[in-house]
């Protein structure tokens, strides 16, 4: 259930990076990758291997690829003049390109991919849930893009989406791109190219990486948690932490470094505060898992003075709800419970204390 929880975020984690994206304003109607809504972008590999381009290559809203005309710059037997209109000349015949079969996206020309194979020759295969297209020159690219492809095939569902993803790596704080997945047993096995152009292997075990996260997700992390208030979870935090239960801070900077998160707070009491939060997974979840997005005490209004000066210094007392408890001490490390006619009893054990619960509410404790 964690791992799927952790999923979850990282999907939602991928959505609002997206969602966050200022929307085209420089098309005009018609020019359909400029109008679409987020074009979602997507993998080149050229004869098995992927092409790194500061202008990336998506799909848009009609569900057609749009390619960035430099990729044809490096390509052999082409050439492209970009004196007044774009012309290429290609073992296929001459071709100028006007609005009618080009548009601009971000300073870009794209064509659709349909007429980059007309102008190379060239053949491809686009694979829409791993977010990549692949295009072959000849039968050896061919040959070497249907390895990946068949891999591709085999591994589990949750996991397909990173399959020519940048990505960055906790522990060496290094950008790279995935290249290959394969599958076995209940481990994905993950071919990633660093921007150094060093090959590493990294695994996936179910669909959660435990070294490295989406580009867009370190991105994220970065500027979309700052400037914002928190109250700190104490009962999740590393005992290292100076924050006291559900104190409230506020985040100026976030930042993965050398396996961590490190966060960096301002405290109610005006001094700042650095954390160092052992990564485990998706970056965001951290954040989710040791602290609360609002103010506790806003959703239960009708808590008391003393119920609340208990938790934030991580006591107890006879006469409080789970809930209460909870919010105090954390999640137990065992529960058990017995139901009659008449009531239900619950124990809680944690390290060294036993509470005992009647129909919710803490009726003894126990200490050994």
């Amino acid at each position: 259930m964690r791992n799927y929880i952790r999923y979850l975020v990282g999907l939602f984690s991928i959505f609002l990076f997206f969602c966050i994206l200022p929307t085209p304003t420089n098309a005009a109607n018609g020019n359909t990758l400029a109008n679409s809504y987020a074009p979602e972008e997507t993998a080149v590999f050229l004869d098995g291997n992927i092409k790194v381009l500061k202008q990336k290559t998506y799909l848009a809203d009609d569900n057609n690829l749009y390619v960035p005309v430099k990729l044809l710059n490096d390509l052999d037997n082409i050439k492209v003049n970009y004196s007044n209109n774009i012309s290429i000349s290609s073992t296929k015949g001459s071709f100028i390109l006007d609005k009618s079969n080009s548009q601009i996206y971000q300073n870009t020309t794209y064509i659709s991919l349909k007429k980059f194979l007309s102008i190379t020759g060239y053949s491809a295969k686009h694979i829409s849930k791993g977010f990549s297209v692949f295009i072959w020159t000849n039968k050896d690219g061919q040959t070497k893009s249907n390895k990946i492809i068949n891999n591709f095939t085999k591994i589990p569902e949750g996991v397909k989406y990173y399959l020519g993803s940048k990505v960055f790596m906790y522990d060496t704080n290094k950008t790279g791109w995935v290249i290959d997945l394969k599958y076995s047993g209940y481990l994905t096995y993950v071919t990633i190219l660093l921007n150094d152009g060093k090959i590493i292997e990294d695994t996936i075990l179910d669909s959660e990486p435990y070294s490295f996260c989406h580009f867009s997700q370190y991105e994220l992390i970065k500027s979309g948690f700052k400037g914002k208030y928190y109250w700190a979870n104490s009962n999740r935090l590393p005992s290292s932490s100076p924050l006291h239960n559900i104190e409230k801070v506020y985040f100026t900077s976030l930042d993965l470094k050398d396996g961590n998160l490190v966060i960096k707070a301002n405290r109610a009491n005006g001094n700042k505060v650095t954390l160092k939060l052992p990564l485990h997974g998706y970056p965001s979840t951290d954040i989710h898992d040791f602290f609360y997005f609002s103010n506790p005490k806003n959703s239960y209004p009708n808590w008391s003075k003393k119920v609340w000066d208990n938790i934030a210094n991580n006591r107890i007392f006879i006469g409080m709800t789970t809930e209460q408890v909870l919010m105090s001490w954390g999640n137990p490390n065992d529960i058990s419970t017995y139901r009659s006619s008449l009531a239900t009893t619950d124990l809680w054990s944690y390290e060294y204390d036993y509470l005992y619960f009647y129909n919710g509410i803490l009726d003894s404790i126990s200490t050994f």
